[in-house]
């Protein structure tokens, strides 16, 4: 292997992430407080970085088994290659521009990121990219990337997600204004460790320290005019909570390991449906339904 000159290591969930370059980068500010120092440093991933967009992209030729797009625009492709994958992110403000390519091995532990030069400033994780990395960082593994919040009372870890608008930032300031700590608002990792379920924020747009609690419960949140609360179980919760997973839906190997995975935690965690009032009353309703 090549030395390279320039060299990043991150760890994010307890995952470790070994980026490295033959020109300069940078990361940007939410991956500040996930940075770690070379010393004992053992990378479960590693990722080259690359200036520039290689000359042939032979898979864009094929059909893509995924693409992430709306009416307005298209975000990425996804393609299959011999061994691994393919993705092309496309630049927001002119979609027939690449704003990067990414090659992953079989294994998703071994990365080629190559960015366009257009870019002023070498970000090889520019949004999209890094949350598409975390997600593939879950992806064989025993965890699980959420769009979802979570507060932490010191002992318990509850995570709420639910549709957009159904009011997870909203549980996130009544909890945080009791006195939790808010692990994040938007974007979590779930991961199973020797001694059960853990969940981790992950790095955002803006700084915050990296966080771990233990995962107690799981709800699925809704505004209502009362506060009302059911528990969940067997295929319905599973299903249920899987919805607000973070995935890409090509693949059937993928999708029964997650359901897997998802079957675990609900062996282990509570799952709710929960209907609230958006104020304090909430906290000591929850509290005093939990089973």
């Amino acid at each position: 292997m090549k030395n390279f000159a320039h060299n990043k290591y991150i760890e994010i969930a307890e995952f470790s992430i070994h980026l490295f370059s033959e020109v300069a980068f940078e990361l940007e500010e939410g991956y500040g407080p996930f940075e770690k120092t070379e010393d004992n440093f053992v990378a479960d991933f590693k990722i080259e970085c690359i200036l520039n967009l290689p000359d042939e992209i032979p898979f864009e030729i094929s059909e893509p088994i995924f693409e992430a797009e709306n009416d307005a625009q298209k975000f990425y492709s996804i393609y299959r290659l011999e061994s691994g994958l393919g993705i092309v992110i496309y630049n927001q403000q002119d979609i027939n521009q690449i704003q990067q390519i990414a090659i992953l091995d079989e294994s998703f532990t071994s990365w080629k990121i190559y960015s366009a030069k257009y870019q002023d400033i070498h970000l090889p994780l520019k949004y999209p990219m890094g949350p598409i990395l975390m997600h593939y960082i879950t992806l064989k593994t025993n965890a699980v990337m959420m769009h979802a919040s979570c507060a932490y009372d010191g002992t318990k870890a509850r995570i709420f997600t639910g549709f957009s608008g159904a009011g997870k930032s909203t549980m996130s300031m009544i909890w945080s204004e009791a006195g939790n700590q808010i692990i994040n608002d938007d974007r979590l990792i779930v991961r199973k460790m020797e001694d059960g379920f853990y969940v981790y924020n992950t790095p955002m747009y803006y700084q915050d320290i990296p966080k771990k609690a233990p995962l107690n419960s799981i709800y699925l949140i809704s505004h209502s005019p009362e506060n009302t609360i059911n528990k969940l179980s067997g295929a319905l919760a599973v299903s249920k909570v899987m919805a607000f997973s973070i995935q890409n839906n090509f693949d059937r190997q993928f999708i029964n390991s997650r359901i897997d995975l998802f079957t675990d935690i609900n062996n282990h965690v509570a799952i709710y449906e929960l209907g609230f009032v958006p104020d304090k009353q909430v906290i000591q309703f929850v509290i005093a339904n939990e089973s």
